[in-house]
C-alpha cells in the first residue's frame, strides 16, 4: 500500500480485492438503536412503510410472464433513510409494467411450468477493450438465474422455437445482447419440488455482479404442504429482498468517473467489495454497503400483540453477510435457503447470547414464523459479523435493517405457531453411506483460491492438477482431512516446476487492473466436471483464502456432511459458506452429497461473491446423459 494506508486499508488488501482501495466517508446515523419501549407508541396505529413486492401465481399449473431489463429512474437511500439520492439503476420491469427496485415474485407449486421471457432493453455495450477483445466484460449482455430452482439447466431441442432452461454457461459473445433482443425461459418443476424461497437474477460471466449489485432481483416463492398447514395459510407472509445497490456518491473519495447514482464501472465494486456507508471504528471492522428491504432502508412493519407472521428471508447481496437478529423475539426457521425441515431451528435476541443470529452469507435464504410479543418497538438488526478469519479476523459492523411495532388490539385473538413435525419433500430424503457406496463411491475435491496474477495458468497444466485432485480425492475414502491437505500440497509442488506458478491458483487467476481500469477474465468453462446421470456423489470443497466465502452450485442442491472434516448434523443447502481462515498448505473445507438424478446438461458452480465469480471463481458442470436418453422434467 502506499504512505498513510491505515489498518483500514490493511484489512482491504488482505481481502484479496486489492486494485485499488479507497476509505468511504461515515455518514451521521439518522436512525437511533432503540429497545422494547424504547419509543412510546400510543394513538394511532404508526404507519407501514415496509413495502411488499408484487406477488404473480401460477393457475392452473402454468405463470407465464414477460420480464425486461432496462434502466430505472429513481431516487434511493443511502446509509440516511432520511435522504434520497437520484440513481440510474438496471432493473427489472414486467409484462407491461416498467421497471421497479424489485422484479415481482413469483409464486409456483411442484409440478407447475414457469415461462419467463427476458427482454434486454438495456443500452449497448461500450467498446471492448483492444488488449483483450474475447474477456472484456459487456455490462449491458445479461442472462438469467433461478437461484437454487432444481429445473432442467439445458436448451430444449424439441421446442419449435429455442426455449432455454436454467441455462447460464453462455460464450462472452453469448447472453441476450441489448436493445430488444429476447430469450425464452422455460423452468418445468418436479412434483415434489420442495418448498421455499428462491429468487432469480442475471448470471452473465462477467457482468452478473455488476448487475445483480444495481437492482435486478426477484423473489421466487414454490408453495408445497407445509403452506397449506392451517396456521401457516393464515400467518401474513412478507418477502424480504435485502438489497445493497452501488452507485456514485459525491461522499465517495473516488467514482471512476461515473455520474452520481449510476454504477457502470466494475471498479466501484471490484475495488469496494464490502461497500461504503455503515462503519465501526474497530480495527477489526470493515465498512459495509448500507441495506435496503424491496428498495427501502429501514421499513416499519407493524404487528399486532400475538399475530404470527412468516418472513421469507432473501440475502441478493453481492459480497456482504448477514448476521440477523429480532430484539426479544424468536426466529422460528423452517427453510434453509429453499429447503424445508421437520422442526424448527430457533434464533432467540443473539445480543445476550454470543452475539450469533441468523446468518445469511450472499444468496443464502431462509424462512422464519415469529410471533409478537408485548406492544413496544424492536429492531430487525444484522449484528457485527464474521466476513473473514484466520491470522486477522475481520468483521462487518452492525446496522438497523427494520423498525417492527408491536400494538396493542384487545380485540385480536392471538394466533398459533404451527406444530412439528412440518411436512417436508420426499425429495430431501437423507443420502446415506450405503446409497453413496451403492452408486460407487466417488469423491472429488474443488480448491476455490483467490491470488494476484495477471496471466492465466496454462490450461493443460491446470488440467493435469485437477486430474492428480480428483485421483487422489477417489482414494481417500476413509481417510483423514490431514491427510487431504498433505496431498493437495504435495500435488502443488509436483505441478509447480511446469507452469512455473502455485498451480493451486488454477481455480481461480486473480488479475491486477489494468493502466485502462479494465480487467482481464478468467473464462468460466475452464474447468469442467464430468458426472454421470443418476449417480450420487461426495465433493469436498477447500477454501485458501481468509474470507468466509459462499459457494453455490446450480440445480442440484448439496447435503453438506462435515465442516473441516468433522461431522455434523447434515442439512440441505445450495449456498454453503465455507470457513475462512484457510491457507493453500492448510485450507478449510465443507463436504457434502449430491444427486443427480433428473437432469443433464451444463451448469455451473461458482463463488457466490459475484466479484469473484466474474473474476473467474467459477467452473462448469457437466452431467452426462444415461444410456437411452435423460429426463427433463417435461
Amino acid at each position: 500500500m502506499t504512505d498513510g494506508s491505515g489498518p483500514e486499508d490493511s484489512r482491504r488488501q488482505f481481502l484479496g480485492l486489492g486494485l485499488r482501495v479507497v476509505s468511504g466517508l461515515a455518514v451521521s446515523v439518522a436512525f437511533n438503536a432503540c429497545d422494547r419501549n424504547d419509543e412510546a407508541d400510543h394513538g394511532d396505529i404508526p404507519t407501514q412503510t415496509f413495502v411488499q413486492p408484487t406477488m404473480l401465481e401460477s393457475k392452473d399449473g402454468l405463470l407465464d410472464i414477460d420480464l425486461t431489463a432496462s434502466y430505472l429512474d429513481t431516487k434511493l437511500s443511502g446509509f440516511d433513510p432520511s435522504k434520497k439520492h437520484a440513481v440510474s439503476l438496471r432493473a427489472y420491469g414486467y409484462n407491461t409494467k416498467g421497471p421497479e427496485v424489485f422484479g415481482p415474485t413469483l409464486v409456483v407449486k411442484g409440478g407447475d411450468q414457469l415461462r419467463i421471457k427476458l427482454t434486454n432493453n438495456l443500452p449497448f455495450n461500450p467498446p471492448a477493450a483492444p488488449n483483450d477483445p474475447l474477456l472484456y466484460m459487456k455490462p449491458n449482455t445479461t442472462n438469467l438465474h433461478t437461484h437454487g430452482l432444481h429445473v432442467f439447466p439445458g436448451i430444449y431441442n424439441n421446442s419449435k422455437s429455442r426455449e432455454y432452461g436454467d441455462y447460464v454457461v453462455d460464450s462472452n459473445s453469448g447472453g441476450v445482447v441489448p436493445r430488444g433482443d429476447s430469450r425464452q425461459y422455460v423452468y418445468n418443476l418436479p412434483a415434489n419440488h420442495p418448498a421455499g424461497p428462491f429468487y432469480y437474477h442475471p448470471q452473465f460471466h462477467g457482468s452478473s455482479a455488476l448487475q445483480a449489485a444495481s437492482l435486478m432481483q426477484g423473489a421466487i416463492l414454490v408453495r408445497g404442504p407445509v403452506d397449506d398447514l392451517p396456521e401457516m395459510a393464515r400467518a401474513r407472509e412478507l418477502i424480504f429482498l435485502f438489497q445493497a445497490p452501488y452507485f456514485a456518491h459525491d461522499g465517495f473519495s473516488s467514482v471512476y468517473g461515473v455520474n452520481a447514482g449510476s454504477l457502470e464501472q466494475f471498479d466501484q465494486i471490484g475495488n469496494h467489495s464490502t461497500g461504503h456507508g455503515v462503519k465501526n471504528n474497530g480495527k477489526d471492522y470493515l465498512d459495509a454497503q448500507p441495506v435496503l428491504i424491496n428498495g427501502v432502508r429501514q421499513p416499519t412493519i407493524v404487528m399486532r400483540s400475538g399475530e404470527v407472521q412468516r418472513w421469507r428471508f432473501i440475502n441478493t447481496q453481492i459480497f456482504n453477510r448477514l448476521n440477523l437478529n429480532l430484539d426479544s423475539h424468536i426466529l422460528h426457521q423452517f427453510t434453509q435457503d429453499g429447503w424445508g425441515t421437520a422442526t424448527y431451528q430457533e434464533f432467540p435476541d443473539a445480543r445476550q447470547n454470543g452475539g450469533e443470529g441468523l446468518v445469511l452469507s450472499a444468496g443464502n435464504r431462509s424462512s422464519v414464523i415469529i410471533k409478537a410479543g408485548k406492544p413496544g418497538t424492536y429492531l430487525l438488526r444484522t449484528l457485527p459479523v464474521k466476513i473473514a478469519d484466520g491470522l486477522e479476523k475481520v468483521l462487518l459492523p452492525g446496522d438497523v435493517l427494520a423498525k417492527l411495532v408491536v400494538v396493542d388490539d384487545r380485540k385480536f385473538i392471538a394466533q398459533t405457531i404451527p406444530d412439528t413435525p412440518l411436512p417436508v419433500s420426499d425429495f430431501l430424503k437423507p443420502i446415506s453411506d450405503q446409497e453413496l457406496a451403492g452408486s460407487g463411491g466417488r469423491k472429488r475435491i474443488i480448491v476455490l483460491n483467490i491470488t494476484g496474477n495477471t496471466e492465466s495458468i496454462n490450461l493443460q497444466d491446470s488440467q493435469s492438477y485437477w486430474e492428480k485432485l480428483v485421483a487422489t480425492a477417489g482414494s481417500l475414502a476413509s481417510d483423514t482431512e490431514r491427510f487431504v491437505r498433505r496431498k493437495l500440497t504435495q500435488a502443488d509442488h509436483e505441478i509447480t516446476p511446469t507452469s512455473e506458478k502455485n498451480v493451486t491458483n488454477a481455480t481461480y487467476v486473480k488479475p491486477a487492473a489494468l493502466s485502462n481500469d479494465n480487467y482481464n477474465l478468467q473464462l468460466s468453462n475452464s474447468i469442467i466436471q464430468y458426472v454421470p446421470q443418476n449417480s450420487v456423489e461426495e465433493w469436498t470443497i477447500f477454501n485458501c483464502n481468509s474470507i468466509c466465502r459462499p459457494f453455490h452450485i446450480h440445480v442440484n442442491p448439496m447435503y453438506v456432511t462435515k465442516v473441516n472434516g468433522t461431522s455434523i448434523s447434515p442439512y440441505w443447502c445450495d449456498t454453503v459458506t465455507l470457513p475462512g481462515g484457510g491457507t493453500p498448505e492448510m485450507p478449510t473445507s465443507v463436504t457434502f452429497r449430491m444427486r443427480f438424478d433428473d437432469f443433464s446438461g451444463p451448469y455451473i458452480m461458482h463463488s457466490q461473491m459475484l466479484q469473484d465469480s466474474d473474476l473467474g471463481m467459477v467452473s462448469r458442470v457437466s452431467i452426462l446423459p444415461t444410456q437411452g436418453g435423460f429426463k427433463t422434467a417435461g
